[in-house]
């Protein structure tokens, strides 16, 4: 709490300095007319942040994750396989809460365990603007944009033609390269390209990543009604890097690597758009795309497999069996393919504007994985080393195969209405239907003792989902805008999550005998588990204006949501041995506040934004070891930014941002030392840390910058990811010199 009350009082200080020369027309506040880009989304009726494309360009970014760790509001979580976004307190569900959009399209995966969000595979060098959209909107987005929608611009629609490249080389031998442009071919077509290449061996020892994306588009005008554009990325993502590593570990070497793991990543996307206008009031527009996601995966992990056997109906006894630091190797691929339609339709009338439409999307989720131990030979009875017999000496095998499918289809009608000069009304509807099929199949799977066991598990299910919203908008002055919104939404579940992976205490064995059958730590089995969509009910009121020389918004939100999912894991990175489970949390509550603000005065230029969050459980679930007043797993309660340029001449600037963000709490399964009873929950916390940065800009002319400084100034000792075992360690201070070139 004190740390709220310093930043506050920051804020407040440095708006009374500002004077009055903050000039109207750079404000982000949006006006009515925009050039159509096949979206038809309306102006905001809320908060909304923007990112500009100049921006992005005055600071050392590579890729939108960078963009983004920045960003009000937005934390960035770090997963083994990719970057996923959070607001709002979305928690360990960001992949289902907060939806991502390139050109109005979503690029959310539809399944999360080795999924990821392909936010680095657009040019950092293409992108016009980014839009935060903190709480989103259910009518217009549909599932999952409960806590928010991040929406990029590129320059796929620009009228002017364009030139931008920039070169970077920094710390960890990071060279970076990229350009984007557009032309104008005709006075009717446009076209569009952009390439980004990056190479680095990493922060930590014996790490290297390389990155290659392809963009190119055109937007053609047939006459004053029809047009049309087509859009297609491409990215390739190596990267061979290593595991979390143990706790104990980073402490003698924060730059050790862990055990294998290679990631090898392509993404594919094309985007067709055609827009009409029969009359000067009415738009229609359609929109063809698909999405694939195609990924590599080799990871090895050491664990200690404990074998127990004994026949627990008619006797006590029971030998056990431990073998140490077991190796094993796993090799997976994984594949994701999504298509869908866009219908849309927007009608100016006279004291407003109907935006209606229909959604649909299909997505195939793919997933094959072996792993295989070494041989199992030499094992502890807890008194004495002894070696298993020739015919008991395997490996543990574990294959999995998976093919999942789910289908949505949605129809939504929104209405913003006048009711005067300053006040607008709005209201949406939005039905949506969800299909899963498809199936998980666990096996063979082999070790010694333990016959070969397949397990499949069939999906097979439909949910119908309803949401809604009305709001109202005041402009009670030219700047000035207060607005009041409630939203009802709700959240389906991916494929994936619809089973669990739990400890498998129902083995065979295959010969008949007095300890018969084993029981062992790392076997496991799908089940079903009944999951529900989660419904959400959101309640916001926030205001935007200039006071006292500076641009100040704020938003007070309440979030209610009713059966949310959580899970529960291992807080291994081995998806062999790593266990867990889905379950509803009876209901949780998410309260909070958001301040933003800007100010320039004379050389300075501040910017200051606090996010505030409680996230707290209404209802408990037993099970999960989440109980009433429990905080959500995942959610740091504060995320802060302060930023300040100084403009030192016409030519040099200089910038220093601080980003901090609060502590965060976890729940894991650790295995039960009574091994036929189910896996134990425990707590974990997460520790907040705060970064800060520095550069020096010099502009030699109006074509070219120079850009040097360094990234965590302050060299900060934090993590990136953690869990009561492990964790991967973030950078130390690092430092970055980048070339720009624009006409």
């Amino acid at each position: 709490m004190k740390k709220i009350f310093i930043l506050l009082s920051i804020m407040t200080s440095v708006q009374l300095l500002a004077n009055e020369v903050i000039k109207l027309e750079k404000s982000v506040i949006k006006n009515n007319s925009r050039p159509s880009n096949y979206s038809l989304i309306p102006k905001e009726q809320k908060n909304t942040f923007v990112i500009t494309q100049e921006k992005i360009r005055e600071r050392n970014y590579k890729n939108v994750e960078d963009v983004l760790r920045d960003a009000p509001g937005v934390v960035v979580q770090n997963t083994a396989f990719g970057p996923r976004i959070d607001m709002r307190g979305s928690g360990e569900k960001a992949l289902s809460r907060v939806k991502v959009l390139v050109d109005g399209i979503s690029i959310n995966p539809t399944e999360e365990t080795m999924a990821s969000l392909p936010i680095n595979s657009i040019p950092i060098e293409t992108i016009k603007k980014i839009e935060i959209i903190p709480g989103g909107g259910a009518t217009l987005y549909g599932i999952g944009s409960v806590g928010g929608v991040v929406s990029i611009t590129t320059n796929s629609n620009a009228t002017k033609n364009n030139f931008f490249m920039d070169l970077n080389y920094a710390s960890f031998e990071n060279r970076n390269f990229g350009f984007a442009g557009g032309y104008n071919l005709t006075d009717k077509l446009y076209v569009n390209y952009g390439f980004n290449y990056l190479s680095s061996e990493d922060y930590r020892e014996h790490e290297e990543k390389e990155n290659k994306i392809f963009l190119l588009g055109f937007d053609y005008k047939i006459n004053d009604k029809n047009r049309f554009r087509f859009q297609t990325r491409q990215s390739n993502s190596k990267h061979d890097g290593s595991n979390q590593l143990a706790k104990e570990e980073l402490l003698k070497n924060r730059k050790a690597p862990g055990l294998n793991m290679d990631l090898d990543t392509k993404d594919r996307s094309n985007t067709f758009d055609y827009e009409y206008r029969p009359t000067e009031n009415l738009t229609l527009a359609a929109t063809l795309y698909e999405q694939k996601q195609d990924r590599d995966i080799s990871t090895e992990s050491i664990d200690d497999i404990k074998i127990i056997a004994s026949n627990r109906k008619y006797t006590w006894f029971k030998e056990e069996m431990s073998f140490y630091d077991v190796k094993s190797i796993m090799n997976a691929k994984f594949e994701e393919n999504k298509h869908g339609l866009k219908l849309k339709g927007k009608f100016d009338y006279k004291k407003g504007e109907l935006i209606f439409g229909y959604d649909y999307q299909s997505s195939t989720n793919k997933r094959k994985s072996h792993v295989q131990s070494e041989t199992l030979k030499t094992y502890n009875t807890g008194y004495m080393d002894a070696v298993l017999d020739q015919a008991n000496r395997l490996p543990v095998i574990n294959l999995v195969d998976i093919n999942l499918r789910k289908k949505s289809h949605g129809v939504y009608a929104f209405n913003k209405f006048e009711l005067n000069d300053k006040v607008d009304l709005t209201t949406g509807i939005r039905v949506e239907k969800t299909e899963y099929s498809g199936h998980r199949t666990n096996g063979p799977n082999t070790m010694p003792f333990v016959d070969p066991k397949v397990n499949k598990i069939e999906t097979d299910e439909k949910l119908t989902n309803y949401a809604g919203e009305a709001g109202l908008l005041y402009k009670y002055s030219d700047t000035g805008r207060l607005f009041t919104r409630y939203e009802r939404g709700f959240v389906t579940p991916f494929a994936n999550q619809l089973t669990d992976k739990i400890h498998d205490t129902s083995l065979k064995n295959p010969d008949a005998g007095f300890i018969i059958p084993p029981v062992v730590n790392v076997a496991s089995i799908y089940v079903a588990n009944g999951l529900k969509s989660e419904k959400t009910d959101t309640l916001e009121v926030g205001f935007r204006d200039y006071l006292l020389g500076s641009m100040i918004s704020t938003s007070f939100f309440v979030t209610d949501t009713t059966d949310e999912i959580t899970l529960i894991s291992s807080g291994v990175t081995n998806p062999a041995v790593n266990r867990w489970k889905f379950r509803n949390i009876g209901k949780t509550r998410r309260m909070g506040i958001e301040l933003e603000a800007e100010q320039k005065f004379d050389k300075f230029e501040f910017s200051q934004s606090l996010t505030f969050i409680n996230a707290k459980v209404l209802k408990s679930n037993d099970e999960a070891r989440i109980y009433k007043g429990d905080r959500v797993p995942m959610v740091p309660r504060i995320k802060a930014t302060l930023g300040l340029k100084y403009n030192f001449t016409d030519k040099l600037s200089g910038i220093l941002t601080y980003t901090y963000l609060s502590k965060q709490e976890t729940r894991e399964l650790r295995e039960n030392e009574e091994l036929d009873k189910e896996d134990k929950i425990i707590k974990h916390s997460i520790p907040g840390y705060g970064v800060v940065d520095a550069g020096l800009i010099y502009k030699p002319d109006r074509y070219s910058n120079i850009k040097i400084g360094a990234k965590n100034l302050l060299n900060k000792k934090y993590n990136l990811r953690e869990t009561s075992l492990e964790a991967l360690p973030g950078p130390e201070r690092n430092y970055y010199l980048e070339l720009n070139v624009r006409f």
